[in-house]
């Protein structure tokens, strides 16, 4: 009587785990048949056969990530081997890099600014290629509320800054979180982690205070020279007629001209009298 041996099982539950343009092959090990397994897993492109990457290993993954294209079209496949059998192979799906792979989420920076707080967002950080590259016409949605008011959070949409002011009441924490959208395929991004920051003083812009100040400062001096001109014009050595001078005067000058209108020294007049000189009789 002849013993016929049972087939080695295959891995079950095969699955491609990819982010942000990496990817691992994993599986779970046949069920009851984990003593002296090893693991062969292998991929092609729509051009080329069948390439090994893993092979005689214990682990139940397979990192093929150095191994690809971002624009790549994959499938791939792992099967169990032990002492010279092996088991069927297990085929994953066909995978498109750029349009299955999920993208991580951004990066997000808060600086407090008084009332306002500046959103400073970094892309996703791809493994085999950069973000922009491939996903160049990307955009952000910011969602912001007050810590411990979440239900009543605001949001902007479909920003393509990465620096964005947030205008937002004084003295007051806000959380922030921020998702990618990316127009290739309609992807959205994990969300980034919550980020919270604490709101100044309203008001309280250094920048916007200094720029007013150096307008206000350029103005005065363009009046000073304005009515210097206008005063030496008004009052020459020759003095103009009284009617011309209220008439031409700039109300704005008043005051340098005022300035410049100190009391004249005091002149003493002696009258003379010519009287016709008569012949005596």
């Amino acid at each position: 009587m002849t013993a016929v041996l049972a087939e080695l099982p295959s891995p079950s539950n095969i699955r491609i785990n990819s982010v942000n343009m990496g990817l691992v092959l994993e599986w779970d090990a046949p069920q009851n048949h984990t003593e002296n397994i090893t693991y062969r897993a292998e991929y092609r492109s729509l051009v080329s056969s069948y390439l090994v990457v893993c092979w005689n290993t214990t682990a139940q993954s397979c990192d093929f990530t150095s191994h690809l294209n971002q624009y790549g079209v994959y499938n791939f496949q792992v099967r169990a081997e032990r002492k010279g059998d092996t088991s069927h192979w297990m085929v994953t799906k066909q995978f498109v890099m750029d349009k299955h792979t999920t993208l991580g989420p951004p990066g997000v920076t808060l600086v407090s600014r008084g009332a306002d707080i500046e959103v400073s967002i970094k892309d996703p950080v791809l493994r085999i290629s950069e973000f922009k590259d491939i996903y160049s016409h990307a955009t952000f949605n910011i969602t912001y509320w007050k810590e411990g008011q979440e239900e009543k959070a605001k949001r902007t949409n479909d920003t393509q800054l990465r620096k964005v002011v947030l205008a937002l009441e004084p003295w007051t924490r806000y959380c922030v979180q921020v998702w990618a959208y990316t127009l290739r395929f309609s992807k959205h991004s994990q969300p980034s982690n919550v980020t919270c920051e604490s709101t100044g003083k309203g008001n309280d812009r250094p920048w916007v205070v200094a720029l007013v100040m150096a307008v206000a400062v350029a103005l005065l001096a363009l009046a000073f020279w304005y009515c210097y001109w206008v005063v030496h014009f008004l009052r020459p050595k020759d003095k103009l007629p009284e009617h011309f001078t209220e008439l031409l005067l700039d109300p704005l000058c008043s005051s340098i001209l005022a300035m410049q209108s100190s009391p004249q020294p005091e002149k003493v007049y002696h009258k003379v009298s010519i009287m016709p000189g008569g012949a005596e009789t």
